[in-house]
């Protein structure tokens, strides 16, 4: 086997990640730079919204572990990491705001949600999910990281827009630094959702039914209409976004038997 052959075989190493894992940003966050150069507007409501979904994380774990999910020790593992560097971003997200006179990300009341009878199955609640993912199984879990891969990209081409928008080097800076700790969540679920679609074609059924009405990114049903239209518009609106969503589109439909249905479905839905 070549240094390459074994380099492209090896296992996302989940110890090494947990032992490596990046936790309070503050010291880095050089918040005295916004001080004279605040960020824009709309800046600020992007960043406040990036925030609120980095924050979901219980949410998230909760709807996870009450299916086949827990049971695997190996994504349970990872997962604990993956919260804990999150809580991080978002902490990192809320001194930012209040660097620039503006509240936390978790402060204030954010309106209505939106009102869209297709995604009712993401508001099920824990219990109803439980019992639900009774007749789904261990191929579930391929579903949970393909949703988990897809929010990373969602969320990556998120941040890559926010720091357009900004054009403020510090923010820049710790942006670099979030993605670079977004890149091993991505790693993970790559593996994870590449290898489950391929082995299993009722994960693919599974993930193929979940995907055509999912809300993007994950965490976004909760939020309220109002906030979700404005990162529609923001990320993937004109001629750019679409070009953003269609990119996205197009890496789901290169998943191990997903189609270009699928990935058009994932790519009007960033949009809607």
């Amino acid at each position: 086997m070549t240094s390459t052959d074994a380099t492209s075989s090896a296992r996302f190493d989940v110890r090494a990640f947990a032992g490596t894992a990046r936790g309070n940003l503050r010291p880095e966050l050089q918040l005295d730079a916004y001080d004279g150069a605040q960020l824009s507007a709309d800046a600020v409501h992007l960043l406040r919204y990036l925030g609120r979904l980095e924050s979901a994380t219980m949410e998230q774990l909760r709807n996870l572990l009450v299916t086949a999910t827990h049971k695997d020790a190996r994504v349970t593992a990872f997962l604990v990491t993956w919260a804990f560097e999150k809580f991080w971003i978002a902490d990192a997200i809320d001194q930012i705001l209040v660097a620039n006179g503006s509240t936390g990300a978790q402060v204030g009341d954010e309106g209505a949600p939106r009102s869209d009878r297709s995604e009712s199955a993401e508001r099920r609640g824990p219990i109803r999910r439980a019992i639900l993912a009774m007749g789904q199984g261990v191929p579930l879990t391929g579903v949970h990281m393909t949703t988990g891969l897809i929010d990373e990209w969602v969320m990556g081409t998120a941040y890559a827009r926010l720091d357009a928008l900004a054009g403020h080097p510090t923010l820049t800076a710790t942006i670099d630094t979030v993605r670079a700790i977004k890149s091993r969540h991505e790693s993970f679920f790559s593996e994870e959702a590449r290898r489950r679609l391929a082995d299993s074609p009722k994960t693919v059924r599974q993930a193929a039914n979940h995907l055509a009405h999912a809300a993007w990114p994950i965490g976004a049903v909760d939020r309220s209409d109002s906030d979700r239209t404005f990162f529609e518009q923001t990320v993937f609106g004109g001629a750019d976004g679409l070009q953003r969503a269609t990119t996205i589109g197009n890496r789901v439909a290169e998943l191990p038997g997903l189609t270009p249905q699928i990935g058009d479905a994932v790519a009007r839905k960033l949009r809607s």
